[in-house]
C-alpha cells in the first residue's frame, strides 16, 4: 500500500504500525497528491491511504484522479475531518473507506484489508451521517433531467467497465484517443459523476449498462 500525507511524523508511525500487521508491506510514501500520482504509477498498490487536506492538491481531488487513472487501486481515507460534505464527497470521488484519525489501529487495519479485497468500509461512526447525506443527494438527482448516452458512449462506458484505459479503448474501436477522452467527458456530464468508477456505477444503477464487450 501506498500513505499520503503531509505530516510526516503521522505517517511514519502509521507506517509502523501497519507493517507490525504482517500481512500489510507500505511500498511507499507521499506528502501531497502529485508525489502520490507518481509513486501510484510505479508501485501499483493494492490500497492507498489517503489524508484530505494537503498542500497543492486535497485528498478528494487526488483520490479522483488515482481512481481516473488507476481504476484497480483501491483509496481509503484516514481524516481528522467528520464533516458530511467531507465524507460524501470522498465516496463519490471513488474512495472505498473512510476513517478518522481518532480510530483504533485494530478499525484502520479492518479497513485496509477490506478495501484490498474489493469492499467499501466506513468509519461507523459516520455511517449516519453518510446515510442522510446521500439521501439527500438523492433527492435532489431524482429532479434532474438527464441527457440519454449515444451507442458509441455505451460502448465505450462498456470498455471502462472492463477496466481499460482510453489509450487501449481508441485501439479497440479504431478511433483517436483524443475521441475516446471527448467521450469520457461527455459521459461524465451526462451522468453527473467525475471519475470512471462512479460512472459505471451510476450506469449500473440506472440500467444503461448493457454493452457486453
Amino acid at each position: 500500500m501506498v500513505l499520503v500525507d503531509d505530516h510526516d511524523l503521522l505517517r511514519r508511525g502509521i507506517k509502523t504500525m501497519l507493517e507490525s500487521e504482517g500481512d500489510i508491506e507500505v511500498v511507499g510514501e507521499a506528502s501531497d497528491g502529485s508525489e502520490a500520482m507518481k509513486i501510484v504509477e510505479h508501485t501499483l498498490p493494492d490500497v492507498v491511504l489517503i489524508d484530505v487536506i494537503m498542500p497543492n492538491k486535497d485528498g478528494i481531488e487526488t483520490t479522483r484522479e488515482l481512481k481516473d487513472a488507476f481504476p484497480k487501486v483501491e483509496v481509503v481515507v484516514l481524516s481528522g475531518h467528520d464533516e458530511q460534505q467531507f465524507v460524501f464527497d470522498a465516496v463519490k470521488a471513488g474512495a472505498s473507506g473512510y476513517l478518522l484519525k481518532t480510530a483504533e489501529l485494530e478499525e484502520v487495519v479492518k479497513t485496509v484489508r477490506a478495501a484490498s479485497e474489493g469492499e467499501h468500509q466506513l468509519d461507523p461512526g459516520l455511517a449516519d451521517k453518510m446515510l442522510n447525506e446521500f439521501q439527500t443527494y438523492q433527492s435532489n438527482e431524482v429532479a434532474e433531467v438527464f441527457q440519454p448516452l449515444t451507442p458509441r458512449e455505451k460502448e465505450i462506458l462498456g470498455h471502462m467497465s472492463d477496466g481499460l484505459p482510453n489509450k487501449t479503448i481508441a485501439s479497440r474501436l479504431s478511433i483517436s484517443e483524443r475521441t475516446v477522452t471527448t467521450h469520457v467527458a461527455n459521459i461524465y456530464s451526462k451522468l453527473h459523476v467525475n471519475n470512471r468508477v462512479s460512472a459505471v456505477q451510476e450506469a449500473m444503477r440506472r440500467r444503461i449498462l448493457d454493452y457486453t464487450p
